[in-house]
């Protein structure tokens, strides 16, 4: 049950029984298929536990994720170094261990009082209409085939959960204006109508992903929005639904685009996250390059193939990196691809041949 502490909420409260005595540890949960990636959850805890840590001398944080897998979880632990108070990451099942605490909490003789609580002021949505709301929360806006990528639904379903959406006044269906990187270029409208979160919209997906209001989560949004209506950040954003087509013994669990990752200087096109052939696993994605030389394309390739091999080895998951783009652009990666390690396959494929892809081997590149 949501409890308040001053005027910010955490998902739940508990004191934990230890040796020496009781903690006062808030629980903020997470769920992974929630349409955000999770390296961008350290915003608004940041803000939320210095919150707590004026408010209540002595506080711990709990961050349960519910995910079908290690990697989700692993990353939102490694995300939250530097939190103002002891902070203990978790799978959703699991009660957390004293060393499984960033820093020792601090124990109380006897369990605390319960915070207050905060009653439901209205009944919730349906998980699916919810799951369109957050997605457009990360996408700003979005038609039913990147939406439907996002959520994993079939694009038939999502348009209907829209629909209802709309009669209940949480997103409209129209045409805006260009999203500008520079203020300085003149506004031009999208060529087409797409869906957009009305206000009460928004709210709703801020409350469903745990943040109270007064709170900004700004890194929920994708990288690059001046992109959004082209055909680059089209076929980026329906990446999970392309792996889904092209390996349907695959397990792609979500996926986004333009997703910023601490610590890399590359942003992925498409990242999805899954398991394949047994394994847990990250689908790294870039499209196009062809507005690049060969030697560019070599150069980036490289930069890109290391810093995403670099991020699935910090928490021992898989990579299988995929280029879409037209074969003379194959060819000028391949020669990035060299000395793989055996977790790593490399796939090319076209980007005009929706949802194919090669089989993957482990250790090598396996061309269009």
């Amino acid at each position: 049950m949501t409890v308040r502490i001053g005027n910010v909420t955490f998902s739940d409260w508990v004191s934990l029984p230890f040796q020496n005595g009781w903690t006062d540890t808030f629980i903020f949960r997470i769920d992974a298929r929630a349409c955000v990636p999770p390296f961008c959850y350290e915003e608004p805890l940041g803000r939320m536990a210095s919150h707590a840590n004026r408010k209540r001398p002595g506080a711990s944080l709990w961050v349960q994720v519910d995910a079908p897998g290690e990697w989700f979880m692993l990353e939102v632990r490694r995300s939250l170094k530097g939190l103002a108070l002891p902070y203990a990451v978790t799978m959703a099942d699991k009660i957390p261990d004293w060393l499984d605490f960033s820093r020792p909490p601090r124990l109380f003789h006897s369990p605390l009082p319960h915070p207050p609580v905060v009653e439901e002021k209205q009944a919730p949505l349906p998980l699916e209409e919810l799951r369109c709301l957050q997605a457009l929360g990360r996408m700003e806006k979005g038609d039913e085939e990147e939406i439907a990528s996002l959520v994993g639904l079939p694009v038939d379903v999502t348009k209907n959960l829209l629909a209802h959406l709309e009669e209940k006044e949480l997103v409209v269906y129209k045409t805006s204006p260009k999203i500008r990187r520079g203020k300085a270029r003149p506004a031009q409208m999208d060529l087409f109508p797409l869906w957009h979160l009305r206000s009460k919209g928004l709210s709703l997906a801020l409350r469903s992903w745990g943040i109270p209001k007064g709170i900004e989560f700004t890194s929920r949004k994708e990288e690059n929005l001046q992109q959004i209506g082209y055909e680059h950040r089209r076929i980026s954003r329906v990446w999970s639904t392309w792996l889904n087509s092209a390996w349907p013994q695959a397990e792609i669990w979500t996926g986004w685009s333009e997703v910023r990752i601490p610590e890399l200087s590359v942003i992925p096109d498409g990242l999805a996250w899954g398991r394949i052939q047994g394994y847990e696993t990250l689908f790294w994605m870039e499209v196009g390059d062809d507005h690049k030389d060969r030697n560019e394309i070599t150069e980036i390739t490289t930069k890109r193939l290391a810093q995403a091999w670099r991020l699935c080895e910090r928490t021992g998951v898989r990579l299988v990196y995929a280029q879409l783009s037209t074969n003379w652009v194959h060819e000028a990666a391949h020669w990035a691809c060299v000395d793989l390690p055996n977790e790593v396959a490399v796939v090319m494929g076209s980007s005009r041949r929706f949802g194919e892809l090669p089989v993957i081997e482990w250790g090598k590149v396996i061309p269009n």
